[in-house]
């Protein structure tokens, strides 16, 4: 089935508020050709400034998107383009503290995706209707840029892209320059506060409307099998469309969202029984509301599907201790939704968690409680769209865990690096003002065996004037507890990061405060586009040991602490005999004196 948007928005136009499908037509449209699957929610909102119904999904006001095979590209596919908007439309509701949204707020930042599924070579056609235009296909720029897709002119609205089929699928964001601004520190007080106005010093420039496209692969084989709910998977349950507020009672063992619109109510969250082991969304499923896995003997978990469980509806911190309504209390770790929750007890336990969309989580995304030890989990495509407030952090992986192929649009912490043994590969970051994007910090752990590859920060606006010690590329924090507690006991040690590409301006590169024993903290390839435009104190490197009884690897003894290989900034190699690492050069590295002999800057193998 081919559908045309200009159709599609003629049905929208024609209803009172775009919430319901029209008479006759399926709450979704799915198209399936074999090689190419697409979806259209009919009961849509064009709207970019207020929530939306219920029963209804925000449809993007500035892209439509289409897909066409590569085989047959004079038929083209609508594929539905969503649209997040900070906190969902709705200010701060029933609250007036700082939320971490406050800037994207202001500057009317939305971020707009399109998901499809394939299993061939596709044209995807993104059109801007908003009014602006473009003159060439080179005013579009593909991120992450490594990708180099063909892309060229349709029309002065539309430009298509040639996406390469990949059992791995592609997540990436199509910018035009049309779209683009530059978010500014204004310098004022300790850390500067951020605006769009052009005041003061530039910290990073990106789309003000993004545009994320993520080709999903088709499952077949065995993937489908252990990937997507089947009659030999045990007692199904499929929630009618339109409200949820039961999933508490149900008797089955895997929940099947076809697809449709579903919602919660904003004040309740499922709480899954414990015979529960298996969340499904298929694609074209648009599910308002959150998950919690209430059994600890299940030995595997699963949550899967290409659709999307969206936290819109949620007040920011809601709190279940004040009827979910915003936190009362300073802290609410244990008592706010997040998005996905699970407990572990100290039996083994393992979790897929594949292809989900994770759009406006409310708090933590995604939490484990009990032991960290035994709950593995396998994460391939996730994304998590919307990350306008603090605490949205990417995904914690605990011990033995592995994690590719995944976007994260967060505003905290994005790869959590707390546990051993963990495989993390091809992760697409567009990062927000809060936390880093690589963190092991806050507490003295033991962690071992971690190897952290191809590492893609489209974008990123962290943007403080002073030194912080929770922000940069690279972070190992010093204890949330300002008391601080090194521990001897405890190691930091072979860990190994390859392949981290940081496009545009960025704050700074790496803060590690050893609270334990390091070594062999390797990162390879770590290639920066250039510094904001703050000055170089702010940008400044730190490598310092938090207790004089720590023992930091040492390059002549057992391997440097921290070794950079092929650090570039600008296209320039940075290195310790080359004398461009200082604070006021090239490389902005400040390092405590007495870790001299515990890290090492070169140029070695594989250099780019």
């Amino acid at each position: 089935m081919m559908h045309t948007t200009v159709g599609k928005f003629a049905l929208c136009v024609s209803l009172a508020v775009c919430g319901q499908a029209a008479a006759g037509q399926p709450a979704v449209q799915t198209t399936d050709t074999g090689k190419l699957t697409t979806w259209w929610h009919a009961a849509h909102e064009l709207n970019d400034s207020a929530p939306v119904a219920d029963d209804a999904v925000r449809r993007s006001t500035v892209y439509d998107v289409k897909v066409a095979t590569a085989v047959t590209p004079q038929h083209r596919y609508d594929s539905y383009t969503y649209m997040s908007i900070p906190r969902g439309g709705r200010g701060k509701w029933g609250y007036e503290g700082r939320d971490g949204a406050e800037f994207a707020d202001e500057a009317n930042l939305t971020m707009s995706w399109s998901s499809f599924v394939y299993s061939d070579d596709v044209w995807v056609h993104v059109t801007l209707k908003d009014g602006s235009t473009i003159h060439s296909a080179d005013e579009v720029k593909i991120r992450p840029g490594a990708l180099n897709f063909e892309k060229a002119m349709v029309d002065e609205r539309t430009v298509k892209i040639r996406v390469p089929y990949s059992p791995d699928g592609y997540r990436f964001s199509v910018e035009f320059d049309n779209q683009l601004y530059t978010a500014y520190n204004d310098l004022a007080g300790v850390s500067g506060e951020l605006n769009s106005a052009g005041n003061g010093a530039a910290v990073h420039t990106e789309p003000r409307n993004a545009m994320l496209v993520f080709a999903e692969p088709r499952l077949t084989g065995q993937k489908a099998r252990e990937l997507i709910p089947n009659p030999s998977s045990g007692a199904i349950y499929y929630p009618p469309q339109g409200r949820i507020d039961n999933l508490d009672a149900i008797t089955q063992d895997t929940v099947y969202f076809k697809p449709g619109t579903y919602y919660m109510p904003w004040n309740y969250h499922a709480k899954l029984p414990a015979s529960v082991k298996w969340v499904y969304l298929a694609p074209g499923a648009y599910v308002k509301g959150a998950f919690q896995f209430m059994s600890e003997t299940q030995k595997r978990f699963k949550v899967t599907g290409y659709g999307v469980l969206s936290g819109e509806k949620y007040v920011y911190e809601p709190d279940t201790d004040n009827h979910y309504q915003h936190r009362a209390q300073s802290n609410c770790h244990g008592s706010c939704v997040k998005m996905l929750r699970f407990s572990s007890t100290d039996a083994q336990q393992e979790l897929d968690l594949q292809g989900v969309t994770i759009a406006e989580p409310p708090y933590h995304s995604f939490v484990v409680y009990g032991n960290e030890d035994t709950f593995k989990m396998r994460v391939d495509s996730y994304k998590q769209v919307g990350g306008w407030y603090w605490q949205t952090d990417g995904i914690e992986l605990y011990t033995g865990g592995a994690m590719r192929n995944t976007f994260f649009h967060a505003n905290d912490d994005v790869l959590k690096i707390y546990h051993s043994n963990l495989d993390i590969s091809n992760t697409v970051i567009w990062k927000n003002e809060n936390g880093p994007v690589i963190q092991w910090g806050w507490s003295p752990r033991d962690i071992d065996n971690v190897h952290v590859k191809d590492t893609h920060v489209i974008h990123n606006r962290m943007y403080w004037k002073d030194e912080k010690i929770n922000t940069c590329v690279l972070n190992a924090s010093p204890h949330w507890d300002a008391n601080g507690r090194p521990d001897a006991s405890k190691w930091v040690r072979n860990l190994f990061f390859e392949n981290i590409t940081v496009e545009g301006k960025t704050n700074c590169a790496i803060r590690l405060y050893a609270l334990q024993n390091t070594e062999k903290v390797h990162v390879k390839n770590l290639l920066i586009d250039g510094w904001n435009e703050l000055p170089h104190t702010a940008q400044a490197s730190r490598f310092r040991k938090l207790s004089g009884a720590l023992a930091i690897g040492n390059e002549a003894a057992n391997g440097a602490g921290l070794k950079l290989e092929n650090y570039r900034v600008g296209g320039e190699y940075v290195t310790k005999h080359g004398d461009n690492w200082r604070d006021s050069a090239l490389g902005r590295l400040n390092f405590d004196g007495e870790l001299w002999d515990s890290w090492n800057a070169w140029v070695g193998d594989g250099a780019p």
